[in-house]
């Protein structure tokens, strides 16, 4: 074999192994960038016991280290995740906590009961502040600055606040933001922008920093559940003469937040839905139908709202639902049991009786090692991928 011949073979080889150790590279950051595989399988590590009533919902800190339940028996609690211990027991309630959030930077946990929102120190439960006529609805910035809340005086209007976090300043007061009872509040992912819903049959925009006005959405019926996608681009909602009851038909409607117009609305939820979200990446929507007996959830495309898959097999009506972190699974509830999927193939992975009664939270942790359910019988439980 010549020289010339020997040095040309010994180029492309040379040139394999290049080509091979990129894609062995960019394999191995394609693992990196995935998150936990769920796939692998589902077992309990913890269960939150010592609550007397049902447990209504669970929230994880930002930073994944703790837990906080809300429960029927006026008390809340912050939890260790890892760990699963109590850390603090909350119990100065008037009522049981209808909103609970922590701070984007998991310094303070704040609940809203009977017209106050109290705010406590994480991890310890001490006692912080209360904002008093601040409403049990609210929402926090995404940066942290300002609480927006809502609230009905006696004989006065339903009113919007907005709150400087955490001095409890009072900015701005709206007299008579909806014409009827304000059901949700949600900030836009870059907090230029925060939405309420109302029974009025409204959504409305609201600017991040002067509270003003933005825009008026007029929708059909009145409004369930609603979200911004993660890029802040559309706004879904759920829509309907009654979209929280059984058998009354629902609708999604996908807006257009710059504008205000109708981008897509979708249809043949005959017998209503409760729950929808965003995927991570914002590509895709899901949504769980209350339909008893084998309901399905289905992954819908954005902004056009062609119908990508659908999930059957489900014990009774889809109750909740939640995306992985990095969008390549879905857990979806139903009665006492949940069902972990491949988002991609539509797989069913494993279905696990969770509970004695019925889930009434299923919730991701913000690093997608753990998930959380709820339920009416009184516990939480804390589940990871299986070894």
């Amino acid at each position: 074999m010549s020289l010339s011949k020997i040095k040309k073979e010994a180029k492309i080889l040379f040139l394999v192994i290049l080509l091979v150790c990129f894609l062995l590279q960019v394999e191995l950051h394609a693992a990196e960038q995935a998150g936990p595989d769920w796939s692998k399988g589902v077992v309990e590590y913890a269960m939150l016991e010592g609550h007397k009533q049902g447990i209504v919902s669970a929230v994880f800190s930002p930073d994944g280290k703790y837990l906080t339940l809300a429960n029927r028996d006026f008390h809340a609690n912050i939890w260790n995740v890892s760990s699963g211990k109590s850390l603090a027991l909350l119990e100065e309630f008037n009522e049981w906590p209808r909103c609970v959030a922590f701070s984007p930077d998991s310094q303070f946990l704040a609940t809203g009961d009977y017209g106050k929102v109290r705010v406590w120190k994480v991890p310890s439960g001490e006692s912080f502040s209360v904002f008093e006529e601040a409403g049990a609805l609210f929402a926090f910035s995404p940066d942290g600055r300002y609480l927006a809340t809502k609230y009905k005086p006696f004989g006065g209007g339903y009113q919007l606040k907005m709150w400087v976090f955490p001095s409890g300043e009072l900015k701005k007061t709206v007299e008579t933001a909806h014409e009827k009872i304000i059901k949700q509040l949600t900030w836009s992912p870059d907090g230029n922008m925060f939405a309420s819903s109302s029974d009025d049959g409204t959504l409305k925009l609201w600017d991040g920093k002067s509270c003003d006005l933005i825009r008026t959405i007029k929708i059909e019926g009145r409004p369930g559940l609603f979200s911004f996608s993660p890029d802040g681009q559309y706004l879904a909602a759920i829509c309907g003469e009654d979209p929280g009851s059984f058998f009354k038909s629902a609708v999604v409607m996908l807006w257009n937040v710059a504008t205000g117009k109708l981008v897509v609305k979708i249809a043949g939820f005959d017998k209503g839905l409760e729950p929808i979200a965003f995927s991570p990446d914002g590509k895709y929507l899901a949504t769980g139908e209350r339909k008893a007996g084998g309901a399905k959830a289905s992954l819908w495309e954005v902004p056009s709202g062609k119908l990508v898959r659908t999930f059957e097999g489900h014990k009774d009506w889809v109750s909740k639902l939640a995306f992985s972190p990095d969008g390549r699974f879905l857990a979806t509830g139903s009665a006492d049991e949940f069902t972990m999927w491949n988002t991609e193939t539509g797989k069913k992975l494993q279905t696990i009786t969770a509970h004695t009664k019925g889930l009434t939270c299923i919730a991701f942790s913000p690093d997608g090692t753990c998930l959380v359910t709820t339920s009416m019988d009184n516990t939480a439980k804390l589940w990871r991928i299986k070894e």
